[in-house]
């Protein structure tokens, strides 16, 4: 082969697409032993099953959602459609939920892509840098006349997930110390801010409403937009209680008055 960057191509090719083996296999001298293509299957397979690990570890509620099995042929199915395009194990399950929304096999289980939708939001809180939360009373310390132009910025862990079903509820019934709780997939769909405050991630429920305002103020978007943006969504959104809430939530990490 020509070069190294070439012969890794081909290695690529091989793990993920069988139309890539005839190349690799005729591009390598037989050096005696078992036939070169079984050989090689050896790497295609370590590596098809430690990436496909690596995802189970990422989506571990799905996983127990399918069983082990299944999610390790679902798994494989999804890496040769998606073949990791960076060195990081983190980012292997990116497109991850769009799949299983596509994926027959699992048609009859409509919630699992929100689930890994949420698994995903779990994962960046987990990773994301640390961030100093804004103290819930820091809007008494502020000029009142000038409210309307501040501009809150969120904690860099944060994650705003809208669900058709309840998958916090999902997500909690599959840990270690589960919940004794009903969970009905017909309640409605759920808003959510996900983020890390401190030490641990958790799940915050938003009405329709702040979940508006939390967008628009993500969007860098002042305080008074970001009203106005709840109104829309939600005529009955009271400004007072949702701001106090998602203050003492710690769901805020600076702020800005020009």
């Amino acid at each position: 082969m020509r070069s190294v960057r070439e012969f890794q191509a081909r290695m690529r090719d091989f793990a993920f697409d069988a139309d890539g083996r005839g190349a690799l296999v005729g591009a390598l001298a037989d050096c005696g032993g078992p036939p070169m293509a079984d050989r090689l299957s050896i790497h295609r397979n370590t590596t098809m099953l430690g990436l496909a690990g690596a995802l189970g570890d990422g989506f571990p509620v799905v996983r127990r959602l399918v069983g082990e099995l299944f999610f390790d042929r679902m798994a494989q199915d999804f890496l040769r459609a998606h073949p990791p395009r960076r060195a990081s194990l983190l980012t292997i399950g990116a497109e991850f939920p769009a799949f299983l929304t596509g994926y027959a096999p699992v048609r009859e289980l409509p919630y699992l892509s929100d689930v890994a939708r949420l698994e995903c939001a779990w994962t960046h809180a987990y990773h994301a840098a640390d961030g100093e939360p804004l103290h819930p009373q820091i809007l008494a310390t502020l000029d009142p006349e000038r409210l309307g132009e501040l501009r809150l910025s969120p904690l860099p862990s944060q994650r705003l997930l809208a669900a058709a079903y309840p998958v916090d509820a999902i997500w909690r019934s599959n840990q270690e110390a589960a919940p004794d709780e009903e969970i009905r997939l017909d309640s409605g769909p759920v808003h959510l801010l996900v983020h890390r405050p401190e030490m641990a991630v958790v799940f915050h429920p938003l009405s329709r409403g702040a979940f508006s305002f939390l967008m628009a103020l993500a969007a860098q978007q002042t305080l008074a937009a970001a009203w106005d943006s709840a109104l829309a969504t939600d005529p009955d959104f009271d400004l007072a209680s949702e701001l106090a809430g998602l203050l003492t939530a710690r769901a805020f990490g600076g702020y800005r008055l020009p």
